[in-house]
C-alpha cells in the first residue's frame, strides 16, 4: 500500500516518523503542501491519503482522481476539513484520531463550567486588584444536583459526563446516532433536543461541524434554554451563532458562557463576545497537552498498520459507507 503524508500545517514532523512508516509494508511518502495542486501529484496513485491537523486541501471535487484510495486519515478528532460526504459516496473511509485529546478537552470542558459557575476570572482579577470583599458575595453557581446536557455522546462527551457524575449531576445528552441504551448503561438519560434545552442548567457541545449542525446553537435554540443555563462550547466555534449568542448574553436569556472555539479563529477584534464578562473564552486549546502531537502521530501510524493487515481502524467516522476495502471487523 502507498500512503501519502500531504500535510503537517508546519507542525515539527518527527524523524521518527519517517523511520516509524519505512518498517511498515508500504510505500511511503511525505510532503508538506502548500496547495491542493501540490497534494494531487502527490497522492494521485496513493491507496491511503494522510492529513495531520486542519489542513483543508483536500477537496470534494478531488476525491474522483484519487482511484486507489481506500482510506483518509484525519489526525485530530473534527474532520469538517475533510469531504466526509464525498468519501463516502466512494467508498472512502475517513478514519480520525479523537483518542489524542478527548480526555484533555472533557476535562477543559469541565474547567470552563466551573470558571464561568464560580466566576473565577472576575474573583482572581479583583483580589489581584486588591478587593477582598466578601460581605456582598456574586451569585455564583452550584453544580450539585444540577442538569449538564451534552450534545453530542462521542468520547468527549463520555469523559465529561464521567467527571461530571462526582458532582452528584443529572445528566443527559442527545446523540442520533448513539444506542439509547449505551447512554443509560453509562447512567445518561437520552432525550430529544428540545428536552436538553429545556431541562439544562449547563449544555456542553460534543458534535462535529456539519450542514446540519452549522448555527444549530442560534437564536432560536438560545430562547429555549433557562435563563439561569450555562452554555460551553469545546466543538466547533460556527456551531454556534456568535451573534445570537452574545444578544443572549447581553440581555439575559442566559446566564453565561465558556467557549473555547469561535467562528471567526484567531478571534476577531470586533466578536462581541470579547466585551463580555459573562463569556470566558480560551483560544482553542482544549485539547492541548505535552505529548499531544506525539499522540497524533503515533495514533495515525496505528491506523496505516491496522489498514495494511486488512483491520478496521479504531475510529472510522464514516463507518456506514460501503467500503472499497473488505476490512476485519474489531
Amino acid at each position: 500500500m502507498k500512503t501519502a503524508l500531504v500535510s503537517w500545517l508546519a507542525q515539527p514532523r518527527p524523524d521518527w516518523v519517517t523511520t516509524k512508516m519505512q518498517a511498515l509494508d508500504c510505500d511511503f511518502v511525505e510532503r508538506d503542501c502548500q496547495t491542493s495542486d501540490q497534494a494531487m501529484k502527490l497522492a494521485a496513485d496513493a491507496d491511503i491519503i494522510w492529513v495531520m491537523g486542519g489542513w483543508t486541501g483536500i477537496t470534494a471535487d478531488m476525491l474522483p482522481s484519487f482511484k486507489n484510495c481506500g482510506a483518509i486519515i484525519r489526525s485530530g478528532s473534527g474532520t469538517d476539513n475533510i469531504p466526509v460526504d464525498a468519501a463516502s459516496e466512494l467508498g472512502i473511509m475517513v478514519c480520525n484520531t479523537p483518542g489524542a485529546t478527548a480526555i484533555p478537552v472533557a476535562e477543559h470542558a469541565v474547567a470552563l463550567m466551573l470558571a464561568v459557575a464560580r466566576e473565577i476570572p472576575k474573583w482572581n482579577q479583583a483580589v489581584k486588584n486588591g478587593q477582598w470583599n466578601l460581605d456582598h458575595p456574586t451569585p455564583v453557581r452550584r453544580m450539585n444536583t444540577a442538569t449538564a446536557g451534552l450534545i453530542g455522546f462521542g468520547a468527549i462527551a463520555r469523559n465529561v459526563a464521567l467527571r461530571l457524575a462526582p458532582f452528584n449531576m443529572n445528566i443527559i445528552a442527545h446523540d442520533p446516532v448513539v444506542d439509547p441504551d449505551l447512554m443509560r448503561s453509562l447512567n445518561v438519560e437520552p432525550v430529544t433536543l428540545e428536552q436538553l434545552y429545556a431541562q439544562s442548567d449547563y449544555i456542553s457541545i460534543h458534535c462535529p461541524l456539519l450542514d446540519s449542525t452549522h448555527h444549530l446553537i442560534d437564536e432560536a435554540a438560545l430562547r429555549r434554554m433557562k435563563s439561569t443555563a450555562v452554555l460551553v462550547n469545546t466543538a466547533r466555534g460556527p456551531i454556534v451563532d456568535t451573534q445570537a449568542l452574545a444578544k443572549a448574553l447581553t440581555e439575559g436569556w442566559i446566564w453565561g458562557a465558556g467557549i473555547d472555539v469561535l467562528e471567526t479563529e484567531p478571534a476577531d477584534p470586533n466578536d462581541p463576545l470579547l466585551k463580555l464578562d459573562n463569556a470566558i473564552l480560551t483560544a482553542h486549546v482544549a485539547g492541548y497537552h505535552a505529548t499531544m502531537f506525539d499522540t497524533f502521530w503515533n495514533l495515525s501510524i496505528e491506523i496505516v498498520a491496522d489498514l495494511i493487515a486488512g483491520r478496521q481502524p479504531v475510529s472510522v467516522v464514516n463507518a456506514h459507507l460501503k467500503p472499497r476495502w473488505s476490512l476485519t471487523p474489531r
